[in-house]
């Protein structure tokens, strides 16, 4: 085998897992759940979307990390700089919006929430992780420019955009009475809710606690780079 078949096969394996990582959860989140859900029930269905989640997950990873380095746009030092500042937003986006409760959240749409009195991370946007997730991803393809990095977090960031979407189509429909005022009154493009005048930021329903353990989480993410993925982070 010479060296275009190897580096074309591990291309194709990152694309693959990639494809199994990102396909796999749009099955099982909208065509598969409902008939998954009725034969095996709630806890059943979780257990085995955890498990795909998991095993696809590390493939994937698995895949990226033997892949060879093939250099598209290269990278820059002034793109590593960008994406350490560029994280910031993301990290706090994402970190806030995991701990505030929402109907978009897992179970969140069977509780009461209130968006008469103005919101927090919400008001920027209805799906503050997801978006956390696809900014990190396109900051990080564009300040690696690999091709095995374009694949990964090419299908990060479709994941994320296509989560919205299909968050809000099912949700809409089954939770029309929790869901609905909260999709009237938030918005899938950051600060445009706000900018129609459907809502207004609350600092104080973000909580300094949140923005805390977003920051800590920032820090320890970015020191800490280089012992969780091998590479650092601080640009130097």
């Amino acid at each position: 085998m010479n060296d275009m078949q190897l580096l074309g096969g591990s291309l194709f394996a990152i694309a693959l897992s990639t494809a199994a990582f990102v396909g796999g959860h749009f099955l099982l989140s909208h065509p598969l759940r409902a008939t998954l859900v009725g034969r095996l029930g709630g806890g059943g269905f979780r257990g085995l979307y955890t498990v795909f989640a998991l095993v696809a997950f590390v493939w994937m990873v698995n895949a990226h990390r033997t892949a060879p380095h093939v250099s598209l746009w290269g990278d820059p030092i002034w793109a590593r700089q960008l994406l350490a500042v560029w994280m910031l937003p993301v990290v706090l986006l994402f970190v806030v919006g995991m701990m505030t409760p929402s109907p978009a959240i897992v179970g969140g749409e069977r509780k009461a929430f209130d968006v008469s009195g103005g919101l927090g991370v919400h008001a920027i946007t209805r799906h503050p992780g997801l978006w956390g997730f696809a900014l990190w991803a396109l900051g990080h393809m564009i300040a690696n420019g690999d091709a095995a990095t374009v694949i990964l977090t090419g299908g990060i960031a479709v994941l994320a955009f296509g989560g919205m979407a299909g968050i809000d189509a099912r949700k809409s429909r089954d939770f029309p009475g929790t869901y609905g005022p909260f999709l009237a009154a938030t918005s899938v493009v950051p600060f445009a809710a706000m900018a129609a005048g459907r809502t207004r930021f609350d600092f104080g329903k973000v909580g300094i606690g949140r923005l805390a353990v977003g920051l800590a989480v920032y820090v320890a993410m970015l020191f800490g780079h280089r012992w969780f993925v091998g590479l650092s982070a601080l640009p130097l």
